[in-house]
């Protein structure tokens, strides 16, 4: 059996430390972890590191010079090793490190999915955290099994580490022996007790998790305990309908499922392993983030580290104002997820009562009302429901819904612009005669701590200043909408905006 290996640096060093009796994180040979998998009946075929990426704070002095100079010795061994090494960065914020679990969680659950094809190639994820257990639920493709002194769930795939052994770890050129462990039915055992469940099995995989019904055409994650908006002294939460008018409004999904997150108390680590999920099951339809959790900050500005495919399907909803979590700006890319502001006028439609919508207890019991009389056409119309959805909000009247977003968008002169040629200035793209005016940014905490990247030719959501004089930027460039400017002028509405991105 071969397996990558996904390490949780900070982590392990920490346990090797333990082992060892030390305070402070003591660093592994990967030399010697793979060793470690090759007396365990394991071949290692790659490593993939997961560290904290420090700030310059100086109580992070020691601790970013302490990793810096272990990887640059490191690196000079390389080239003996027989498989790759990868490192990855999580970012730190005032409160140490972030989303170092969703990170973990996402690279295995993406290299699974890389290796569905290949029985004799697993994915090892080393790491005593609780919070990569949806490495192990959410994996597709090739097993997934957790690696480390402290199994929290004996449920899942899982491998258990004896403490002495992570002592051994720190030891490049000495050869590794594990007393009284012994490879039986293709797994180690130490005396009578198995170290580890079979390798290749599925244990604590859940195929039912993060799964759509068959009619959604759009999913939103909505965070209430992280989407909040202030008055006065007080916070409130928008409701999931409300949630879904506003995404309508914007034209950003239709038929749209939302995933209310507050079920996952137990594990925020599984919010990030949903969206890794539908990105790469359903690379059809819009996502949208609701949210503005500081792990769903952080892999919203760096889709790629996070393996999340088809980043131009992914969108977050953007108050004007939230506290930061952290500095943004070392994880700005061109793959980040698209940025819509949350305009005034908006807000209102968050508190949404649900008059307008069909909720899915609704819809379930409509179906089978028209079944009851014979409705076979009724049924055809959204399919059989493969599977239950928390709420799947469905506006019975999809040409309403175009006209509430146009008359939104004319009533504030909302545009789609295109970016002239210094991108300073903006016209509407959908007229090859269009005034260009001067551009600024609208008033968002997340365009101030990550600029949007505006470059010439890029299309993007404005609003026309009150004075007329120029366009306040909304968003971030939105390639899915890219659109050639016609000769003709065509209006701006979400049944154009759907062709186009056909």
């Amino acid at each position: 059996m071969r397996a990558e290996l996904i390490i949780d640096l900070n982590d392990l060093g920490t346990e090797i430390g333990k082992s060892l009796g030390r305070e402070d994180v003591v660093y592994p040979s990967l030399g010697t972890v793979a060793e470690l998998w090759s007396a365990l009946g394991i071949e290692v075929s790659a490593i993939r590191l997961v560290a904290p990426a420090f700030t310059n704070d100086a109580e992070d002095s020691f601790a970013s010079r302490h990793q810096d100079a272990w990887w640059t010795t490191e690196q000079a061994f390389l080239d003996d090793y027989n498989f790759d090494v990868i490192m990855r960065y999580s970012p730190t914020g005032e409160s140490g490190p972030i989303a170092i679990d969703e990170l973990v969680t996402t690279i295995a659950l993406s290299r699974s999915d890389a290796f569905a094809s290949d029985d004799d190639q697993a994915v090892i994820v080393m790491s005593n955290s609780p919070g990569v257990a949806p490495a192990v639920s959410h994996a597709r493709g090739a097993s997934v099994l957790i690696a480390g002194t402290i199994i929290h769930d004996s449920g899942l795939a899982h491998t258990r580490l004896d403490l002495s052994w992570m002592g051994l770890l720190k030891n490049r050129f000495t050869a590794i022996s594990l007393p009284d462990v012994e490879l039986r039915n293709g797994r180690p055992w130490s005396g009578d007790i198995a170290v580890s469940t079979p390798y290749g099995g599925t244990e604590g995989r859940d195929l039912e998790l993060a799964t759509l019904p068959s009619f959604a055409e759009s999913v939103a994650i909505f965070d209430p305990a992280y989407f909040e908006i202030t008055e006065g002294s007080d916070s409130i939460s928008p409701r999931d309908a409300g949630v879904a008018a506003v995404v309508h409004t914007l034209g950003l999904g239709a038929l749209l499922h939302i995933e209310d997150v507050s079920v996952y108390t137990g594990s925020p680590t599984t919010i990030s392993a949903a969206i890794y999920r539908f990105a790469a099951d359903h690379p059809d339809i819009p996502i949208v983030l609701a949210s503005s959790r500081p792990s769903i900050i952080a892999l919203s500005s760096d889709l790629d580290s996070f393996g999340i495919m088809h980043p131009q399907r992914v969108l977050r909803l953007c108050m004007t104002e939230r506290q930061s979590s952290f500095d943004e700006t070392a994880f700005a890319t061109d793959s980040a997820a698209c940025r819509i502001v949350i305009e005034q006028t908006l807000t209102d439609p968050l508190f949404a009562t649900g008059d307008e919508v069909i909720d899915i207890d609704q819809h379930n019991a409509a179906m089978a009302a028209a079944a009851a009389a014979g409705g076979v056409a009724a049924l055809a119309e959204y399919g059989e429901v493969s599977s239950p959805s928390p709420t799947l909000t469905l506006y019975a009247n999809p040409n309403t819904i175009r006209e509430t977003s146009e008359n939104w968008r004319e009533e504030n002169k909302r545009r789609f612009l295109l970016l002239g040629a210094t991108g300073a200035e903006a016209t509407p793209a959908d007229s090859s005669e269009g005034v260009f005016l001067p551009i600024s940014l609208g008033g968002c905490t997340d365009f101030l701590v990550r600029r949007p990247a505006l470059r010439p030719g890029c299309i993007v959501e404005g609003v026309l200043h009150r004075d007329g004089g120029r366009w306040v930027i909304v968003s971030d460039p939105i390639e899915r909408r890219r659109r050639k400017r016609a000769k003709t002028a065509v209006p701006v509405t979400p049944e154009t905006e759907t062709s186009a991105a056909a």
